[in-house]
């Protein structure tokens, strides 16, 4: 432990006498991947075999458990341990307190919740794909959050919208990659325009061995990106803002390297705007000097990228983010697309290759359920809610329209989609518009659009409620 115990006395050799002060030692576990943390207090070397062990300042949802006390054979002195069970976002210290009555013994040992780690922490980044705060509300902006750095272990992506976990967010994963001893990956999102200017942050939140560290983005208004990372002990999501721990190593400290990720293009592109583009970004160069950044395709009919856009951070590192536009047809026929990034400071080139998921297509239903009686009654703004389901793949993209009018992407929330069960390779979604009760009273029209790529010709599903739709 490293530590020397707490006692009242130099006890010397083994006693003969009837009575002895005991000895306290802190134990820490080593930290694990769960939420919980456990930490406990070895009482030995005390006769006779009574004490009372007690913690300062139990939280709530703390837990103690004293175990009862056992005599050692090579001795004739009496041991015990008491354990406490808390969640890892709970203060940092708690102390463990003794009372051996027969030697008036008051002893106290404080132990802090740092857990001894064998691993290495990730690196969490949100890079953003547009600070420009014009335009239609319908552009697509792209979030995108690197996980560096960290020894192979669990972790899980959750994404925030102003502090709380948001089920309007679909999450893709990309695959972990080993670099070394360490291993790589990352989590993306795409929002609209609307949502981008709408003052939200948005919140990558990595959870890794009962810690959560964060990366944030909101509507810059400059040219740089950003990120922020902070580190929270044992949060667990919950709608909670996190307090901030800095992080035991920054890119400042502890460069990663050029990674490149690939992301395709919305339904909204393909079936509706018929402008799809595939975006390759590539993060974490020291300088845009001898960069050379191509497309190809599988077939090898020409491409012709736009001009690649960069951008210097604030830690001195640049972001390069290249758009390839590419055809409805030759994507939905699972076209295969290429980016290389070549650099001076890259032993090798990286290449990264995207195309349509594969797999039977299933064209979603959509219903509209009306608002109830009680809130038609009481409430000054009802709920329209859409729901989607049985459809594949998972990409869709949904909106709303007001009397023909196309709302604001602000006005509404979709959920992530969601397989319907283990057995189908089907999914579900629900979008919420929120109404005025005086536009629907007046018998206002509201209509669910549903874009994918697997409805008839238009790619696009509309189902329309008014005040007398349900009669």
């Amino acid at each position: 432990m490293g530590e020397s115990p707490e006692t009242s006395a130099d006890p010397g050799p083994v006693p003969t006498a009837s009575i002895q002060a005991p000895s306290i030692y802190p134990l820490r576990l080593c930290c694990t991947e769960e939420a919980r943390v456990r930490l406990g207090c070895l009482v030995k070397d005390y006769l006779p075999g009574s004490v009372t062990v007690t913690w300062d300042t139990v939280p709530l949802d703390g837990s103690t458990l004293t175990f009862p006390s056992i005599q050692m054979a090579s001795s004739s002195l009496y041991i015990t341990t008491s354990q406490l069970t808390i969640s890892g976002e709970q203060p940092k210290e708690f102390t463990c307190r003794v009372l051996h009555a027969e030697t008036n013994s008051n002893l106290n040992k404080t132990i802090s919740t740092e857990c001894a780690k064998n691993f290495s922490d990730p690196s969490v980044k949100l890079f953003y794909s547009s600070c420009n705060p014009n335009g239609d509300t319908q552009t697509t902006i792209h979030l995108l959050c690197r996980i560096s750095g960290y020894t192979p272990g669990k972790i899980k992506v959750t994404w925030l919208v102003d502090g709380l976990e948001s089920e309007e967010l679909y999450a893709r994963s990309g695959p972990e990659i080993q670099e070394g001893n360490l291993t790589s990956t990352y989590s993306e999102v795409n929002i609209t325009q609307g949502q981008w200017v709408s003052e939200k942050t948005y919140t990558c939140r990595v959870n890794y061995y009962g810690y959560n560290l964060e990366s944030h983005a909101h509507r810059c208004t400059g040219t740089a990106l950003t990120y922020a990372n902070t580190q929270t002990p044992g949060a667990q999501g919950g709608g909670r803002p996190a307090s901030h721990r800095p992080l035991s190593h920054t890119a400042e400290s502890e460069p990663r390297g050029v990674s490149a990720y690939l992301s395709p293009p919305t339904p909204l592109e393909l079936y509706v705007n018929k402008s799809p583009k595939i975006t390759c970004l590539v993060v974490d160069l020291a300088n845009e000097k001898n960069l050379s950044l191509t497309w190809s395709r599988a077939n090898g009919k020409p491409v012709h990228a736009g001009p690649p856009e960069i951008k210097r951070q604030f830690n001195g590192t640049v972001t390069v983010t290249s758009t390839l536009p590419v055809d409805v047809t030759d994507w939905v026929e699972g076209e295969t697309y290429y980016c290389k990034v070549s650099h001076s400071d890259l032993p090798t080139d990286i290449q990264r290759s995207i195309s349509k998921d594969v797999g039977k297509r299933l064209a979603p239903k959509a219903y509209v359920f009306l608002p109830d009686g009680k809130e038609l009654e009481n409430e000054e703004e009802l709920t329209l809610t859409c729901m989607i389901q049985k459809f594949f793949p998972r990409d869709i993209f949904v909106r709303w329209l007001h009397n023909k009018e196309l709302m604001r992407a602000d006005q509404h929330t979709t959920t992530q989609p969601h397989r319907a069960d283990n057995n189908t390779p089907a999914f579900f979604a629900y979008s919420r518009l929120a109404v005025p009760r005086a536009n629907w009273k007046r018998g206002d029209e509201f209509t669910c659009q549903v874009i994918h790529e697997a409805l008839p010709r238009t790619r696009t599903l509309e189902k329309s409620v008014f005040i007398n739709s349900g009669k």
